[in-house]
Formats: structure tokens, C-alpha cells, sequence
């Protein structure tokens, strides 16, 4: 008897562990749209700012930061009143590979190529604002100070 309910313990907690690690691994992001682009921003100024600097490492950590918040946005928003269309459909056509070639630039440590990917995916922000009719201008922040 002690065997069986030794067994059936063991059972148990490693139900409720289980149960535990999923939870803790679904993102929930309660946040609308306007405050994940507001994290958006964020990222890519400070991914400018490092470029500037040529710090690979914190560029590519914060750049990481921002794709991450874009795909919870890409999954997040199918239609929204600001959007034509899914946001995943800009993610994975124009965002997504501006990114990559961007990630790329960084782990070559090649800062010319690294600062032209950043332009690009400015332009590619920009692109997206522009397709949808907002009003707002993502800056390159290569030159801020200067």
C-alpha cells in the first residue's frame, strides 16, 4: 500500500511541475497595440544608440528584445482598427527578414553593413506606418547628437 501510494505521490507532483513550467512559458501580454509599439520604439533606439557606440553584443541583445515584442504583435493583432491588414503579414514580409539581415550584420561584427541594416529596417517601420496611415515617423537613431 505504501508503494502505491508512494507511486501515486510522485505521480501527482510531477502533474502539478508540469502544469507549473507551461504556465510560466505562455507570454501574456495585456498590453494594446500603441504600448507594444511604444516598446518597439524603445528597442530600436537603443539598438541605434549601440550602433553608434559599436557595442555588437547590447545591439544584438536589444534587437533580440524587439523582434520578440514583434512576433507577441504579429501573433497578438489579426485585425485592428489601426491595421489594413495582419500585422503578421508585415512581420513576416518586409520586418522579419530586415531583422535577420540585421542579426546577421551584428554577429559579423561588420558595423558599416550592421548601420545600413538598421536604415533598412527603419525604412521598413516606416513602410508599415505609411501602408496604414499613422501618423508617426520612426527615427534612425545612427545620428542622434550629432
Amino acid at each position: 500500500m505504501k508503494v502505491i501510494y508512494s507511486i501515486f505521490s510522485v505521480f501527482i507532483l510531477f502533474a502539478l511541475i508540469t502544469c507549473s513550467i507551461k504556465e510560466d512559458m505562455e507570454v501574456k501580454n495585456i498590453k494594446d497595440l500603441d504600448e507594444n509599439m511604444l516598446d518597439i520604439k524603445m528597442y530600436h533606439e537603443l539598438v541605434g544608440d549601440e550602433l553608434r557606440t559599436g557595442d555588437f553584443a547590447d545591439a544584438n541583445w536589444f534587437l533580440t528584445g524587439m523582434d520578440s515584442v514583434l512576433q507577441i504583435v504579429s501573433r497578438k493583432y489579426e485585425t485592428h482598427r489601426k491595421l489594413n491588414k495582419p500585422f503578421k503579414d508585415s512581420y513576416e514580409n518586409n520586418l522579419r527578414p530586415a531583422i535577420s539581415e540585421l542579426n546577421n550584420q551584428l554577429q559579423r561584427k561588420d558595423l558599416p553593413a550592421a548601420k545600413n541594416a538598421y536604415v533598412v529596417l527603419t525604412k521598413k517601420c516606416n513602410g508599415c506606418h505609411l501602408d496604414n496611415d499613422i501618423d508617426k515617423v520612426v527615427q534612425n537613431w545612427l545620428f542622434r547628437g550629432e
